[in-house]
């Protein structure tokens, strides 16, 4: 895939070869050496302070560049090109222009074969098997995060070329490359609990026994990586035996919510059922409603029970809801989040109160989840700031009055 094999550290006239594993090695015992001279140097105002002080700072960027190299992220080796010839520009420096140009030139190479060895692998689906065994061959952490990087530039590629096929295979790898850094940071063993159901029952069960959110949370999270895990090894305990533990999730998840008696905090909010805007259904999206936040959104469940369903919405709006706090960065991770229990609205159409209202446009059901705190109280009026308020049919006729 390399397409430059030989690179030259500026001011060295030293070459290194990147396959034979001693660059890294050499360049930071040159960032040392430069690092102890510069600091005499500042000391005593000598004037070649400012030429070791440039070689530092290529020395660093071709440090960091070759990282990304290896590391196959040549889209961050590439920002962090152009970021540098655009400082060097603006300083006026030609010499650090021309050093930096140079690198520039190598990274759009590197993309162009890195494109073409991809394209390679597409080809047939055990291509990418057999490159995708090789980087999961080590079995440690590092290798499946170095893996989960080529199975996302190898997903971003497919799409980029529209191999729809492809991505749909690739993100099975994907899926199963997360399942393995699970299983490696995790106490369970997830090829025992694919094969084995007592196995899988005697931590699957507990979890979602309890009266605990965290826990059914936990067990909605193993079960996820079981069946990407067994996807791909063929496991004993086959889809259908999973999708039977998918039903049981969602309605603990409902009935704890039900004994809790959160939906029964509407009577905080409004002495009546709610009433939509319209006649029937709201706009989808994530709101502001009083201290609370509202995800509505509309899905497929997967079985007609009013617990399964409710359980199944809640889970749905979560995603929902992580995916739209962590793309207008008011989140780090998704995974640093923490919901307070969240409840059902009701809709109310034709006299009668109903959890969820069906769309027959698009053959899908509407829901609208409410969240009573995220993290925290305060963590959720800060983030709420940034979202529209949501006002039902009977709260428009107090706002609306002057």
């Amino acid at each position: 895939m390399t397409a430059l094999q030989l690179v030259q550290v500026h001011a060295q006239h030293v070459t290194y070869n990147r396959q034979a594993g001693n660059l890294m090695d050499s360049l930071e015992s040159r960032i040392t050496q430069l690092q102890q001279q510069i600091s005499r140097l500042k000391q005593t105002r000598d004037v070649a302070y400012l030429n070791f002080q440039r070689e530092l700072d290529h020395t660093l960027f071709v440090k960091a560049y070759e990282q990304y190299v290896l590391d196959e992220d040549l889209e961050k080796a590439k920002e962090l090109t152009i970021t540098r010839i655009e400082r060097a520009e603006f300083r006026r420096d030609q010499s650090s222009v021309k050093f930096y140009r140079g690198y520039e030139e190598d990274v759009y190479t590197l993309i162009k074969y890195q494109k073409m060895h991809y394209q390679q692998l597409f080809l047939k689906e055990k291509n990418f098997k057999k490159e995708f065994e090789k980087y999961t061959e080590p079995g440690d952490l590092a290798a499946y995060q170095k893996t989960l990087r080529m199975v996302l530039l190898a997903l971003k590629y497919a799409r980029e070329n529209n191999l729809n096929e492809t991505v749909k295979y690739i993100e099975q790898y994907q899926s199963f490359t997360e399942a393995l850094i699970f299983d490696h940071g995790s106490d369970y063993d997830l090829a025992e609990l694919t094969n084995n159901a007592k196995s899988f029952e005697k931590v699957f069960i507990p979890l979602i026994a309890g009266d605990s959110i965290e826990n059914i949370k936990e067990a909605e999270n193993l079960l996820a990586h079981c069946v990407n895990y067994g996807r791909l090894t063929n496991s004993s305990l086959d889809g259908e035996y999973f999708r039977k533990q998918q039903l049981a999730v969602t309605s603990a998840l409902s009935e704890l919510l039900e004994r809790e008696g959160r939906e029964k905090e509407l009577a905080h909010y409004t002495d009546q059922s709610v009433v939509a805007k319209f006649a029937s259904l709201n706009p989808c999206g994530v709101f502001r409603w009083h201290d609370q936040i509202v995800v509505i959104d509309e899905f497929t469940p997967t079985s007609g029970m009013e617990n399964v369903k409710k359980g199944e919405a809640i889970m749905h709006a979560d995603k929902m809801l992580a995916t739209y706090l962590q793309k207008n960065k008011l989140c780090q991770s998704i995974n640093d989040l923490r919901y307070g229990y969240a409840f059902i609205i009701p809709y109310q159409t034709n006299a009668k109160n109903t959890s969820f209202c069906y769309n027959p446009q698009n053959r899908k059901w509407q829901y609208m989840a409410c969240y009573t705190v995220v993290n925290s109280k305060d963590y959720t009026a800060e983030v709420s700031k940034f979202m529209p308020p949501l006002y039902f049919e009977d709260e428009m006729d107090v706002v609306e009055k002057p």
